[in-house]
């Protein structure tokens, strides 16, 4: 009889325990923690797992136990608009707190420009350009000139890289040279000789109609001679100017 009853009081109190611990274990499964971001930016989207959440810089939400991707996009608008993007675990009810800089970027500029920023064997830009703040080291490097590597350290104080010129001295170019311009001084000759000397063949032809004197005609067959020679002359010596700016 009292073996029955120790049993029917155990049963009783497995039962209360298992009643009074059932709201506590389903309050503890449906309890969410409280997510709080920040960001420096006005206009801020905000997307959790690609869902968009909401826009702002100040951002109050509630998740549930698990692991989340964050994703916090700069105002569209804005020319090289930055993305930030993050692994976000909810283990507890606690409150969780993030603050985001987009701003805090290094201007990487170069002497000279428009040189090729590497990171890790990537290429990432050319100069001047806009660099995380989370860099180690960079190579800089451009046709001509030696490669150089700078750090994190020398861009936040501003250091403006030089690269040193390796590559071979370009003479003048060809427009500018003596060459160039006698060889313009000589087509112009040429050109007025070769009109001058058109004209009296013409002339000459023209007395010889009139007058049937062979003088005129032996006169116009020297001047269209003189006439073809240099006009020849100056064909050869356009062609020269042509070649030689071409393969300068």
């Amino acid at each position: 009889m009292m073996t029955e009853y120790s049993e029917l009081m155990s049963s009783s109190i497995k039962l209360l325990l298992t009643i009074s611990l059932f709201p506590i274990a389903l309050s503890a499964q449906d309890c969410k923690a409280k997510i709080i971001i920040q960001t420096d930016v006005e206009n801020a989207k905000l997307f959790v797992n690609d869902n968009f959440e909401s826009e702002g810089n100040n951002f109050e939400f509630e998740l549930e136990r698990g692991t989340y991707k964050i994703s916090i996009v700069e105002d569209y608008k804005k020319w090289n608009a930055g993305r930030i993007e993050d692994t976000l675990t909810v283990i507890d009810c606690a409150d969780l707190n993030f603050n985001y800089v987009f701003n805090n970027k290094l201007l990487l500029d170069s002497d000279p420009q428009n040189v090729y920023v590497r990171e890790s064997d990537s290429l990432i830009g050319f100069t001047p350009m806009l660099l995380e703040n989370n860099i180690q080291t960079i190579l800089l490097q451009k046709s001509g000139y030696e490669d150089k590597i700078i750090s994190q350290q020398e861009i936040a104080a501003g250091v403006k890289p030089e690269l040193q010129f390796i590559g071979q001295v370009k003479d003048e170019n060809f427009y500018e040279s003596t060459l160039f311009k006698l060889l313009v001084g000589t087509a112009i000759a040429l050109g007025a000789t070769t009109a001058y000397y058109k004209l009296e063949a013409d002339k000459n032809f023209d007395e010889y109609q009139d007058t049937g004197d062979p003088a005129a005609l032996d006169q116009t067959d020297k001047y269209d001679t003189i006439s073809a020679a240099t006009f020849v002359a100056l064909q050869i010596d356009f062609g020269l100017i042509l070649y030689l700016f071409l393969t300068d």
